[in-house]
């Protein structure tokens, strides 16, 4: 089963608790997490570091919405933010939200609260090899 994960994660959630959760998870598998608190934080990391291998975007935060934060970030110039693997993190999957993230140029998505080995399993296909 799970074991270890060579990747750089951005975490982008405004719950401190989320974070920390994530956080934990994140560590025992040996991956490197960053965080941000909302899109606005998200994108100024994104931009100024560009070394993330995948983004974890909760989709609802106060100042900028996950949504709004991919938009920004896939709407920079640039082969990295277009192809910078970003994966919604959001409570509820109605069709409606699922056809908003991937319009905004979302990978795929995460429930919350979220189930450690469907991380894992998602966050692997973006490893370092």
């Amino acid at each position: 089963m799970e074991t270890e994960l060579n990747i750089n994660v951005l975490v982008v959630d405004d719950n401190n608790i989320n974070r920390l959760l994530i956080n934990k998870v994140l560590t025992r598998w040996g991956a490197h997490a960053d965080f941000a608190e909302n899109g606005l934080q998200a994108v100024e990391k994104v931009t100024a570091n560009q070394n993330y291998d995948v983004v974890l975007m909760d989709v609802y935060m106060p100042e900028m919405g996950g949504i709004e934060a991919t938009q920004v970030i896939r709407a920079t110039p640039g082969a990295y933010f277009q192809q910078l693997p970003i994966i919604a993190l959001t409570a509820s999957m109605l069709s409606s939200e699922r056809d908003q993230i991937s319009e905004a140029g979302m990978n795929d998505y995460i429930l919350k609260p979220f189930e450690p080995k469907n991380l894992f399993e998602k966050l692997s296909a973006y490893q370092k090899v």
